[in-house]
């Protein structure tokens, strides 16, 4: 059995409240209002600093409501010699262009210098007027190619040249080359992921392919209520992958990750193997069996196996 290596957190990823002002139908968040403490979130950067860690990044709800966190984590940041990521936004959130120019501003001058990730699809329902004015917004403050589109369907995922068109599916049918911007962002085309106990999540005509959690894992996402899970994967809000919570030391938090049953399994032994070796016995012995279909998403199976181990 091939075994790959076990978890090395490279990244801090603050999902730093749960507020949004949108409600989108393919959204995992749990809505219940939380808000990380910015003390906390300073004092969890304290305890990575010198480690494997070395980027942090913003994520939600949507970041830019909790716009002290995102000032004074970057502060923290740039004084602790870690480097940023991106911030996840769904573009949408401001009143006016003079507040838009404001935030954005602010978040600039408090020394961010990393990416504006744009969540952008028919399942948040934007204006392009209001993308259009986001996108030049922040590629006059941060620069042209300081933001990227995200943009989500049920078609399989790519990553699209910024001169081509987003293919047309049900999640999203627009243009760059319609956009009025000197230079249209990258755009990358996500495949919707969707809960185990969903029968679309087993409906495809083949089982994922292995990655050991290369992609969404190897990162401390530290959720809205404290809680720390090892990936950005939707997976990540079950219990089963809580690793520990913000006041935990770096330290205490790898002790936890390496006793941690489901980590040894995506990030040593493999889904894939856990699929044909373990899980179908365990299963059996529960009177229970692996739903019909083929799951093509690592990430909805790895929520099945949270679910049922």
């Amino acid at each position: 059995m091939k075994k790959h290596r076990p978890f090395c957190p490279e990244e801090i990823i603050f999902s730093c409240t749960t507020a949004c002002n949108l409600h989108c139908e393919h959204c995992f968040v749990n809505r219940e209002p939380k808000r990380i403490s910015i003390d906390a979130a300073k004092k969890f950067l304290l305890s990575c600093k010198g480690t494997s860690i070395e980027k942090i990044g913003f994520s939600g709800g949507e970041p830019f409501l909790y716009l002290e966190f995102l000032c004074e984590i970057t502060r923290a940041g740039l004084e602790n010699d870690f480097m940023f990521d991106q911030i996840m936004t769904n573009g949408d959130w401001w009143k006016g262009e003079a507040d838009l120019r404001l935030t954005l501003q602010k978040v600039y001058d408090a020394g961010y210098d990393g990416k504006i990730g744009l969540s952008w699809d028919s399942y948040h329902g934007q204006s392009t007027e209001r993308m259009q004015t986001f996108i030049r917004t922040v590629q006059e403050i941060f620069g042209e190619d300081s933001i990227n589109i995200q943009t989500v369907s049920e078609a399989a995922g790519l990553l699209l040249d910024e001169s081509k068109a987003v293919k047309k599916s049900a999640a999203a049918d627009f243009r760059l080359s319609s956009l009025s911007i000197a230079t249209p962002p990258l755009v990358y085309h996500l495949t919707r992921s969707f809960p185990s106990e969903d029968s679309r999540a087993w409906q495809n005509k083949k089982w994922f392919k292995e990655d050991y959690c290369e992609g969404p894992g190897h990162i401390f996402y530290v959720h809205a209520d404290g809680n720390i899970a090892p990936c950005c994967g939707f997976a990540n809000e079950n219990p089963a992958l809580f690793i520990g919570t913000i006041n935990d030391s770096f330290e205490k938090l790898m002790e936890n990750a390496s006793q941690n049953c489901m980590l040894k399994i995506c990030y040593e032994e493999g889904l894939s193997h856990f699929r044909r070796h373990g899980l179908k016995k365990l299963l059996k012995e529960q009177g229970k069996k692996l739903p019909k279909g083929k799951c093509g998403e690592i990430c909805s199976f790895c929520d099945f196996v949270c679910k049922n181990f």
